[in-house]
């Protein structure tokens, strides 16, 4: 009788252990089910490679336009640029060029007129700073402002003595600032245009070199405004084409023609 106890009872502890397995397995089984699958969302697609990009290049020997060197010695210098950019889609677009720091100012000046005459809205000029990183430098064709910039725009220009030059666009006596140790002196000249821009409303100032003056030194004066915190008035810089005299009226081609 009592062997008969012991085995019933063993039985049932086997029986309840049993049932305590199945309930500790239905448990991993609930607590371990795998995760739900995520649905990502599909990547956004890659904007278009622009086809401008890399085209218009300004060098130390000149323009080279898509697959074209062009001699900016030659007498049909001109047409032989609009020849090379007819076909590219620029009208009302931000057209980026790359420019050299030894490029001459009139070759970026040559090409930029092209683009200005072609309908571009604005000029992005990627160039190298002083430290050498690429840098942006966002540029207004002169059809753009031509028509409403005030007599009292400020005008300012590096010389190829590597002196700065700041005046009205209207004309009038020029403020002429002398070389630093390393070329011109960008602090004073900037602060010179700044004394200027505060007594006119214009939103806009003039940007320009003369001949054979390397563009970066021009490049450098419009990163100086462009930067510059807080931002003077203007902030529009407005490249001109060719190089205006020092204190003379500065004559902008417009979308009607030249500035009156």
């Amino acid at each position: 009788m009592f062997a008969r106890r012991v085995v019933l009872g063993w039985a049932a502890l086997a029986g309840f252990c049993t049932s305590c397995e199945d309930k500790t397995a239905a448990s991993k089984t609930v607590t371990e089910s795998p995760p739900a699958e995520t649905t990502r969302a599909p990547a956004a697609p890659k904007p278009p490679p622009d086809p401008l990009a890399g085209v218009l290049v300004v060098d130390d020997l000149g323009l080279y336009l898509q697959t074209h060197r062009i001699d900016m010695g030659a007498k049909n210098a001109e047409e032989k640029v609009k020849g090379a950019i007819a076909d590219l889609p620029l009208k009302q677009k931000a057209v980026p060029i790359s420019a050299t720091r030894n490029a001459k100012t009139q070759h970026v000046g040559a090409l930029a007129r092209a683009l200005g005459e072609a309908g571009a809205a604005e000029i992005d000029v990627k160039t190298p700073d002083r430290t050498g990183a690429e840098t942006l430098l966002k540029l207004l064709p002169e059809e753009i402002a031509g028509d409403k910039l005030p007599d009292c725009s400020v005008v300012a220009m590096i010389k190829k003595d590597n002196t700065s030059a700041v005046w009205h666009v209207k004309g009038g006596t020029a403020t002429k600032f002398v070389k630093g140790l390393a070329g011109p002196d960008m602090s004073m000249t900037y602060d010179g245009m700044k004394d200027q821009m505060g007594s006119c409303p214009s939103t806009h100032w003039l940007l320009a070199g003369e001949e054979n003056v390397i563009w970066g030194l021009v490049f450098d004066l419009g990163q100086i405004v462009a930067k510059a915190d807080p931002p003077p008035k203007a902030t529009h810089a407005v490249f001109v084409y060719e190089a205006p005299i020092a204190g003379r009226a500065v004559q902008l081609r417009s979308k009607s023609g030249l500035r009156p």
